[in-house]
């Protein structure tokens, strides 16, 4: 999904912006929520992470028309500490609380050296990477996890364990694009094979997704109080199924910034002079394509293929918007 479509329009972002804008007013968000899902989902697509860009739009709408989750939340800050911060995300999405935590949590590391923050109570919180380059652009560390409601059952094989919780980090860099690694902690389906067929072939690669989805599991689950649903009780919203945890840390109390960008460029720019994997045309560090991209597709327009032209069509029929082609 996330491979640039061979056949595709070309659709500026602030018209698409101005789509997806429209269509989350229809179903009731207020103006400061409905251009947050705007700005995030289109940044998603000027990076080329369209599994979790505009096209989600369809998806999140019907969960507000169905009233699965909240499209008025109250977004508040449950209880806060100097190097801590808990948000509450009322039954919405999580962009909103998740972008609230993370940026709450900046500004405790700014002044603190260090500080977490922590959602509950929300829905899907989209893609990882907005979120540690919230800490990026304030040069910090970012960390952030999310997990979702999940049931282990016996008749499950372990394999599936992991299941397919995001995680990111982000670093700064100076000229060079920051290093931003945002990933599923899953191994992907080969060419349709089973995973009983693919695990002795490569067994470490199971074994170390698992663990990395289990860690998010238990720091953006557990921990953001995503527990068994009997333990939980009854839900007032029912798409209510997501938690995320977040870390910041102030680069600035551990080493001169000056220098850590400069060493930081000489690494990431000697990794992109490397030889590329195989079959591939270029070497490059984590989050340096996306950063490409999206000063790319900022002045060109983001590539829109036949079946995301087709979803966005769809949302703009279902809301009674035009679409801009």
């Amino acid at each position: 999904m996330n491979v640039v479509p061979k056949t595709a329009i070309r659709v500026m972002p602030d018209a698409l912006r101005c789509l997806v804008k429209a269509a989350y007013l229809k179903v009731g968000l207020n103006d400061d929520h409905a251009q947050m899902m705007a700005d995030a989902l289109v940044a998603a697509d000027l990076r080329g992470v369209f599994s979790h860009g505009t096209r989600q739009t369809a998806s999140y709408l019907t969960l507000f028309r169905e009233g699965k989750l909240n499209p008025r939340p109250e977004v508040q800050v449950a209880q806060e500490s100097p190097t801590s911060v808990q948000v509450d995300g009322d039954g919405g999405l999580g962009y909103a609380p998740s972008f609230t935590a993370m940026r709450i949590a900046v500004e405790k590391a700014k002044a603190s050296g260090v500080a977490v923050g922590m959602t509950s109570n929300h829905g899907h919180f989209g893609a990882a990477g907005h979120y540690t380059r919230v800490a990026v652009a304030a040069d910090c560390l970012g960390f952030a996890v999310s997990s979702h409601l999940r049931e282990f059952l016996s008749r499950a094989s372990i394999l599936e364990a992991g299941g397919a919780s995001p995680m990111s980090f982000g670093v700064p860099s100076g000229d060079q694009p920051p290093l931003v690694l945002d990933m599923a902690t899953s191994h992907s389906r080969i060419f349709g094979a089973t995973l009983e067929e693919i695990f002795p072939r490569i067994p470490a690669v199971f074994f170390k997704t698992m663990g990395l989805g289990l860690v998010c599991n238990a720091l953006g689950g557990i921990l953001a109080g995503i527990v068994s649903q009997e333990e939980l009780g009854p839900r007032k919203w029912e798409g209510v199924n997501q938690g995320a945890f977040f870390l910041a840390v102030d680069l600035g109390r551990l080493t001169d910034l000056k220098t850590f960008r400069r060493q930081m460029d000489d690494f990431i720019g000697t990794l992109r002079k490397m030889r590329p994997a195989p079959g591939y045309d270029r070497a490059d560090a984590p989050g340096g394509l996306e950063w490409e991209r999206e000063r790319l597709w900022a002045a060109e327009g983001i590539p829109v293929g036949p079946e995301h032209q087709k979803a966005l069509e769809g949302v703009a029929r279902e809301v009674g918007v035009a679409t801009p082609w």
